[in-house]
């Protein structure tokens, strides 16, 4: 990942889908997650990372000693606590709703010491989600695709399209309009982010806003996975008629 980084703020072209990957893969190691570096966690995609980095950091020279720096401390805890080839396993394990409250939880814990962290964690319990039900009801997302709102609009349209009409109004209520929720959680971040900024409050703020996404994220889960769950009942039923 620390090599991709130095890649592309350095003119060299990248596989944008490999950061998404790589970046998924270490916050949601539950161990790890705590440890990767902020401008991981701050930047979803190499766009933002450029944009953020090209003003700051004025040489390539400079922006590579960044990008170097912000991994030290990470590479290093990686040495010093190496992960388990059964710890790397439970990182991918199925969503369940038991792994679902016992992540969430894990993230209020965690909200006092980097609230930053608790957020990312539950937005990419969305993602996580989203890849999963689409893989259950054989859809395969666009893998250019990085779009939180669109995988999200994609799993709510594909959970909708059942087998038959039983128990679809239920499925459709509950997952009738999460793109829409989606946009208004991501849209209510970047508006906290904006007004915390410079503010002296701004920790007060930003713990009171990451509590509220912690929820939210955590709520459009739940939806999407109860919606699944009837989706399931549904498929059952037709498969003992």
């Amino acid at each position: 990942m620390r090599n991709l980084l130095i890649a592309h703020v350095t003119g060299r072209q990248v596989n944008e889908s490999d950061y998404h990957k790589l970046r998924h893969f270490f916050m949601g190691l539950a161990d790890v997650s705590e440890k990767v570096p902020a401008l991981v966690i701050e930047h979803a995609d190499l766009a933002s990372l450029w944009q953020s980095l090209k003003y700051s950091c004025g040489s390539l020279e400079d922006r590579k000693t960044f990008i170097i720096d912000q991994f030290s401390d990470f590479l290093e805890s990686l040495e010093k606590d190496t992960q388990t080839s059964e710890q790397v396993a439970r990182s991918h394990q199925v969503l369940t709703e038991a792994l679902l409250h016992d992540t969430w939880n894990k993230a209020i814990v965690s909200l006092e010491q980097k609230p930053e962290v608790a957020v990312e964690q539950m937005r990419l319990m969305v993602e996580q989600l989203c890849y999963q039900l689409l893989r259950n009801v054989k859809v395969v997302p666009d893998p250019m695709q990085h779009n939180l709102k669109a995988l999200v609009g994609l799993t709510e349209r594909s959970l909708m399209l059942s087998p038959g009409k039983k128990y679809f109004h239920v499925i459709k209520e509950l997952v009738a309009g999460c793109e829409e929720t989606l946009s208004a959680i991501e849209n209510f971040r970047a508006d906290r982010t904006h007004l915390i900024s410079g503010k002296i409050d701004s920790a007060d703020r930003d713990l009171s806003s990451a509590k509220v996404l912690v929820s939210l994220y955590g709520s459009l889960c739940s939806m999407l996975l109860s919606a699944w769950r009837v989706h399931e009942m549904l498929i059952e039923g037709e498969s003992s008629a």
